[in-house]
């Protein structure tokens, strides 16, 4: 039994949209192996740009098309006997018959790009997408440049709900992050919508600022982050299942640019690098501690389980949770 499943009372893998790879990883033509959810799928992108994921075994003799597999036109090739399935994954071509086979279909996962990142819907039941991701302005805003440095991305053994748990759990600000205050945490939600704005001094150079983080959960699987008080900044946080035990976590920044040099802006890359720092802080915890399914909570901390009742609708009625 994976050891999340001892620690957390929820099913390893929730429902909703879920980051699998950047569209930078992805060029027309390419064909990469993934591994998610416990399973293994195949990303590649054909000539029409559209990026599609598919399971990844082919079902004609269990060849794993992300090993070897190409792109030709909007399809993706098997490696073994060169079967073509489009991106809806069904076999459109069979080289050595003048018929493809109908009932020989890879599982199609609905796949959406978002701010150079590539997501799929996931849920346990097969369900189709309940909700459209957000767009993310900054990623259209000329004030900005995308910056996702390779070592934003960590893999350690969690929950997506431990992790996102940490959005309404301001105490630990001080006491893991070393923030000098912290005040009022306002929360709300609307469907698999969760929005927390925490007031917090943030440090600088020239001592603390007063201000705010302001969060955005999209389901289980995307946090959307930007800063009052210290100018304008976008950050995405995905935290994506890789099997019943590990995570992996990824940062996105959206970094303001100076408009006398072109260059990111150093507040931006100085959030970057506390946002690095921070998580790195929380990673230890994160692997080594279990879930209170009925905390003994200090006065205040009552977002807490507000949080924990939203995050029930991520996931499916119909599939137990772990014993």
């Amino acid at each position: 039994m994976p050891v999340t499943a001892r620690r957390f009372p929820f099913a390893d893998y929730p429902k909703g949209w879920f980051q699998v790879a950047y569209s930078r990883d992805v060029e027309a033509g390419d064909v990469v192996g993934l591994y998610y959810f416990g399973r293994r799928l195949v990303c590649y992108r054909g000539s029409s740009g559209t990026a599609y994921v598919l399971d990844a075994y082919c079902p004609h003799l269990g060849a794993d098309i992300g090993v070897g597999g190409s792109v030709r036109e909007d399809c993706v090739v098997c490696p073994f006997h060169g079967w073509k399935f489009d991106g809806h994954g069904a076999n459109v071509e069979i080289p050595y018959t003048k018929r493809p086979n109908p009932t020989a279909k890879l599982r199609a996962w609905p796949t959406v790009e978002r701010a150079g990142i590539i997501f799929v819907w996931h849920s346990p039941s097969g369900s189709a997408p309940e909700w459209e991701l957000p767009k993310i302005p900054e990623s259209d805003d000329a004030a900005f440049t995308f910056y996702a440095p390779e070592d934003a991305k960590w893999t350690f053994r969690s929950h997506p709900q431990e992790v996102f748990e940490n959005t309404v759990d301001i105490a630990h600000f001080a006491t893991v992050h070393g923030v000098s205050a912290f005040g009022a945490l306002d929360v709300s939600e609307d469907g698999h919508l969760f929005r927390a704005v925490a007031e917090v001094n943030f440090e600088t150079p020239r001592g603390p600022v007063s201000g705010a983080v302001d969060s955005e959960l999209f389901g289980m699987g995307v946090d959307v982050v930007r800063h009052r008080g210290l100018g304008r900044s976008c950050t995405i946080l995905t935290v994506t299942p890789i099997d019943g035990e590990y995570v992996e976590a990824r940062y996105t920044f959206f970094v303001a640019i100076d408009p006398d040099t072109g260059e990111m802006t150093r507040m931006g890359k100085g959030f970057a690098r506390d946002f690095c720092k921070q998580i790195e802080q929380d990673i230890p915890i994160w692997e080594n501690k279990v879930y209170r399914d009925r905390p003994k909570l200090a006065q205040g901390e009552g977002a807490i389980m507000e949080f924990r009742t939203w995050a029930q609708q991520s996931y499916d009625a119909e599939v137990p949770a772990p014993n």
